[in-house]
């Protein structure tokens, strides 16, 4: 993790495109993948191209022990774009490596890991792994059109700590399961992962504060509620092995 600001520089490898220093607010959060572009511009837009189809938004190139992170957005590299430059202010970038044998629910278990620890932009390991890897790259992919379809739930979220009023207990688990907690203005998420590969029974109670209405889960589509318990409300569920919950609910109920 790179707790500094994050700096994503925009460029474009070919005669006519210098970096150009401009600011702008980014209304996605950065999911791409390691990716030096290829010398051959038919196989550099090939490749980008299908980036761009399985909704990555940003490629990093190798990294550079002398300069800050830098990535490229996909769209404006096809576009040509003459203004190359964006920041995000207070990021963090979370890496997930990939090779050949790297199974799915491991690439979905590291992916949502990193974004429930607060990373603000996701980059998968390398883009040559991934096509020699179909499964791996079918989940990175779904882990990035998660978050491009709905940008105005994801963009404004932020880790918060787990204490006082979001304060809650895990029992069960045999310590192989975890939550964390991201927040907005407007939206409260629940990323809980299951690390262990076996199943896991898990009974969360969380403060009195938390509400027992409906809670969307947003990997399913489909509606959770927790139940009333004698210290607050209180969620049941039996993780697979590597799975991934993610709850969502507004905050109308403050």
């Amino acid at each position: 993790m790179l707790s500094a600001a994050l700096t994503i520089l925009l460029y474009f490898a070919a005669p006519g495109h210098g970096l150009q220093a401009s600011l702008e607010t980014l209304d996605f959060v950065p999911v791409g993948v390691r990716y030096d572009l290829d010398p051959d511009p038919a196989r550099r837009r090939t490749d980008l191209e299908n980036m761009r189809r399985l909704r990555f938004t940003v490629i990093a190139p190798g990294p550079s022990a002398t300069q800050p992170p830098t990535f490229a957005r996909i769209d404006r590299l096809l576009a040509r774009s003459q203004d190359p430059s964006a920041t995000v202010q207070g990021s963090d970038i979370g890496t997930v490596r990939i090779d050949e044998l790297t199974e799915a629910d491991s690439v979905r278990e590291a992916a949502w890991t990193r974004l429930a620890y607060g990373a603000r932009a996701v980059i998968f390991e390398d883009w040559k792994a991934l096509q020699k890897n179909d499964t791996a790259l079918a989940e990175a992919a779904a882990f990035a059109e998660t978050l491009a379809r709905n940008p105005a739930l994801y963009v404004p979220l932020r880790r918060v700590e787990s204490t006082g009023d979001r304060a809650f207990t895990i029992d069960g688990g045999q310590g192989n399961v975890e939550a964390q907690w991201l927040e907005s203005p407007d939206v409260l998420l629940l990323i809980a992962v299951n690390h262990a590969v076996g199943p896991r029974d898990v009974t969360l109670t969380f403060a009195p504060a938390i509400p027992e209405a409906i809670w969307q889960n947003m990997l399913t589509g489909t509606a959770v509620n927790f139940v009333a318990g004698p210290k607050g409300p209180v969620y049941t569920r039996t993780f697979p092995p590597h799975d991934v919950l993610v709850l969502m609910i507004r905050k109308r109920w403050k």
